[in-house]
């Protein structure tokens, strides 16, 4: 018998795009009511490219406090737990663009498979940044002909805008490591194994750690299990299941080892951090 998933709202974009293609955008207005699946804990299955061109909007992210203020683009990525808050005042005027990685056209930009920080534009990138998204409102609400190549080279091109003024990271590398960070995020899961990310990319075993240890520092091994915990962390702070259903979900099939495995990599037995964290992230001191 399957273990129940635990309980973190997700949406798909499959299901809110009334266009029928995985690309959505919509102009903010801080005027206009919030919108209250905003406002409740959630996941989503696509990205998500929001720039703040007035006004300031704070949102939890994961396990992290932030507020985009004016001038300023944040991209959530698939699986980032998100709930936006009513601190300091919701809303703000700008745009959002929800789109799935396959809407991207290959080999046009890379995008990133970890959180990122929200990205401060200078002044003649802003009003560039704001063109491109002037236009796909536009190509999103005529739909003539072209218009979802339209939308892919405008999008790329955003894209291209915030990587240049994010923060350097790890995120770009050879085609196999970038492959490699693809199905980590979609398969770490139920592959638990370096083995079985190397047999999907037709290399060996040993080969994928070498390339994976020289631009990143860690062992395939070590990603894996960052990964897991990162969920693992996800799950204890936010969803109801109890832990043994969080250790079976995570293909763990004894809670004891889910346990040392916890521990080992956090110092925290799961029930330990489930009850720091709930007291740190989810209480209102007010």
């Amino acid at each position: 018998m399957s273990a129940p998933i635990p309980f973190i709202t997700s949406y798909k974009l499959e299901n809110i795009s009334p266009a029928g293609i995985p690309f959505m955008i919509e102009k903010l207005s801080s005027d206009v009511g919030k919108d209250e699946r905003m406002m409740h804990l959630h996941r989503h299955n696509f990205y998500m490219l929001g720039l703040c061109l007035e006004g300031t909007t704070t949102h939890m992210l994961d396990f992290k406090q932030v507020t985009i203020k004016a001038g300023e683009m944040m991209l959530l990525i698939p699986g980032q737990v998100h709930q936006a808050m009513a601190i300091d005042g919701y809303g703000s005027d700008g745009y959002v663009i929800v789109f799935t990685a396959d809407f991207l056209l290959p080999m046009q930009t890379v995008l990133p498979h970890e959180p990122t920080d929200p990205v401060h534009l200078p002044e003649a990138d802003l009003q560039h940044v704001i063109q491109l998204f002037s236009q796909l409102e536009k190509e999103y609400t005529a739909r003539l002909p072209q218009y979802v190549a339209m939308l892919q080279h405008y999008l790329a091109l955003l894209i291209m805008l915030f990587h240049r003024h994010a923060t350097p990271n790890a995120q770009a590398g050879p085609a196999l490591l970038i492959r490699y960070r693809e199905l980590l995020s979609r398969h770490f899961i139920e592959w638990t194994k370096p083995a079985q990310y190397a047999s999907a990319m037709h290399v060996s075993a040993d080969h994928l750690n070498e390339v994976v240890k020289q631009h990143t520092g860690q062992t395939v091994s070590a990603h894996i299990s960052e990964r897991r915990i990162l969920e693992a962390k996800r799950l204890l702070l936010h969803a109801k299941e109890s832990i043994k259903e969080i250790a079976w979900h995570l293909q763990f099939n004894e809670v004891s080892y889910f346990n040392r495995f916890f521990k080992l990599h956090t110092g925290f037995t799961p029930a330990a951090f489930r009850e720091n964290a709930r007291e740190k992230y989810l209480s209102n001191p007010e």
